[in-house]
């Protein structure tokens, strides 16, 4: 995983902080450029009341999140569904009713996910892969950035904040 700031690869645990109301992953060294992100640790304190209308024990509940599940950060739909949807359909002997049937959606979604037009959400995606019996999510993966022609990384937000100090 790269740094959003200085592009440089994150060794241990990335640190979350925000700059300018972004929410980036950075590493150590850059982590000082924002504040942290601290929405991750609020706690939500909320109270209970009894029948008897007094109130009772105050709690608190597990911090909140704003992460996504950790299935939906590790996992994306193939990029080649529509077609993998449609033969393991087809291989099954399945009309396109019959499926929405199963899967307890509308015939008109499952036309357009077959059809490229929509990308099912992730209670559809798996209902599809359990009644096809097939994968449509792959473990996600993240693009190589590619250096210049020249063998140098390119222009990282680093750099120019750097370089706009210099001219101050």
């Amino acid at each position: 995983m790269n740094c959003e700031v200085c592009g440089s690869t994150i060794y241990g645990p990335p640190k979350r902080i925000v700059v300018e109301s972004s929410r980036l992953l950075v590493c150590s060294r850059c982590s000082s450029l924002g504040q942290p992100d601290l929405k991750r640790e609020e706690k939500i304190i909320f109270s209970t009341r009894q029948a008897s209308g007094s109130q009772g024990p105050t709690k608190t509940s597990k911090p909140t999140s704003t992460r996504l599940p950790a299935e939906v950060e590790e996992l994306e739909i193939a990029d080649d569904f529509p077609d993998l949807v449609r033969r393991a359909r087809e291989k099954s002997k399945m009309s396109q009713q019959d499926l929405a049937r199963i899967v307890k959606e509308r015939l008109s979604i499952i036309q357009k996910i077959e059809s490229g037009k929509m990308t099912p959400d992730l209670k559809l995606t798996h209902a599809l892969e359990h009644v096809l019996k097939v994968r449509l999510l792959q473990p996600r993966s993240e693009p190589e950035t590619p250096a210049d022609r020249s063998g140098r990384p390119r222009l990282t937000i680093s750099d120019v904040v750097q370089y706009r100090r210099k001219d101050q």
